[in-house]
């Protein structure tokens, strides 16, 4: 993602939802911004508010306005998920939400169905917002009026937006169905998408820095600097899209045995933690090891198993008391594509990713590897420099 660090929620359905630590910029300025428009309100002026109440109402709105986004990210999961798309991540940021699909949906039909779904559902969300501000007005509570009423908008706002024709927006991702199922060819309807979401992404920037400098367009665009930044951010997630499925197609179906090194440092299981770590650690450098005994895979040890060691029993504690057994969601097969073990990559902080045969290590991937393999096969490609 965009930010790329922050902490876990929860989990719901399986699905983790994290947030990034981007995600309190827009909270707290979002926070600040309705807690300071409350009071001037004319619908609200008139009443004898408490301030504090302003901040609470604020803090419920803003609290409100991400649980909706997090519905509509929600609902693009549910979808992809029944048509065998794995999505095992949602995480909330600074300009909103990304539910991190693991690979591309298979079809331009499961591709089209999980984009639309995401407007719709901040459709249907800010109805059921408006029908709570038809409710609250019986009760008098002028504060949850208005901020229902901001919630039913920004939810039908978002909804119009998101479906700009602007890669990888929902928008875009609609546009890109469209021209898959019109071409049958994924990389270039992608490109095409891609190079429209850049597009968008410009005209925001210029837009934005232009409202700044000069006035009359102000009247047109309330925060240059926030399109400014909507429109930096698309640019760059509409190239990243496009560079991320031209990997995938050149890594699909290409061997793990094509790319792996087939030299891979074994730890014995009957060693001591004093020896690993004069003998491996400190020699070679990597975060995690693997540990065979009788010559098969027992497991894997890293340094915080290490540091989990007193250090006076260093020499008395063997490897094989504190290896952790592999599972087999941990390795790969020979018959797995890179493609696998770049995923697997993306999702580890582990130095590699380990390629067995009935628990004999063939090989180990690393991220270099790909990397090179890459690098050299774009060099060599026809019509490449």
């Amino acid at each position: 993602m965009l930010f790329g660090r922050g902490f876990k929620l929860g989990t719901i359905g399986g699905i983790t939802i994290r947030v990034d630590y981007s995600w309190f910029i827009i909270f707290g300025l979002l926070v600040f911004l309705l807690a300071s428009q409350f009071p001037y309100l004319p619908s609200v002026s008139k009443y004898h508010i408490a301030p504090i109440w302003y901040w609470v109402v604020a803090v419920l709105t803003a609290v409100l306005f991400f649980a909706s986004v997090l519905g509509h990210e929600l609902s693009h999961a549910v979808v992809a998920r029944k048509n065998g798309i794995p999505i095992n991540n949602i995480t909330l940021f600074l300009l909103g939400g990304a539910a991190q699909m693991e690979d591309e949906p298979p079809t331009a039909w499961d591709e089209f169905k999980m984009a639309i779904v995401g407007p719709i559902a901040s459709i249907i969300i800010g109805l059921f917002f408006f029908g709570l501000v038809w409710i609250t007005r019986g009760f008098g509570s002028i504060l949850l009026v208005y901020a229902f009423g901001y919630l039913g908008i920004i939810n039908i706002v978002l909804a119009v937006f998101n479906l700009l024709p602007g890669f990888p927006m929902d928008g875009g991702r609609v546009f890109r169905a469209i021209l898959w199922g019109a071409t049958g060819n994924l990389v270039r309807a992608t490109q095409i998408a891609s190079i429209t979401g850049q597009a968008f992404g410009l005209a925001f920037i210029a837009f934005g820095v232009l409202s700044v400098f000069y006035p009359p367009l102000r009247g047109y665009i309330s925060n240059g600097l926030w399109l400014a930044l909507i429109g930096w951010f698309l640019f760059s997630a509409a190239r990243s899209s496009y560079q991320q499925v031209v990997i995938r197609e050149a890594l699909r179906h290409i061997p793990v045995e094509n790319i792996m090194n087939p030299s891979v440092i074994m730890v014995p299981a009957n060693i001591s933690v004093d020896h690993l770590v004069t003998e491996y650690f400190l020699r070679e450098s990597p975060s995690t090891l693997p540990v065979e005994q009788n010559g098969e895979l027992l497991g894997t040890v890293n340094v915080d198993d290490v540091r989990a060691v007193p250090r006076e029993q260093w020499g008395t504690t063997l490897v094989s008391e504190i290896v952790h057994p592999m599972q087999e969601a941990q390795v790969l097969h020979p018959e797995n594509d890179a493609w696998d073990a770049a995923n697997r990559l993306s999702q580890s902080t582990d130095d590699g990713v380990l390629v067995t045969e009935n628990r004999h290590v063939e090989g180990i991937v690393t991220r270099g590897s790909i990397m090179r393999w890459l690098q050299t096969h774009t060099r060599l490609a026809p019509g490449q420099a």
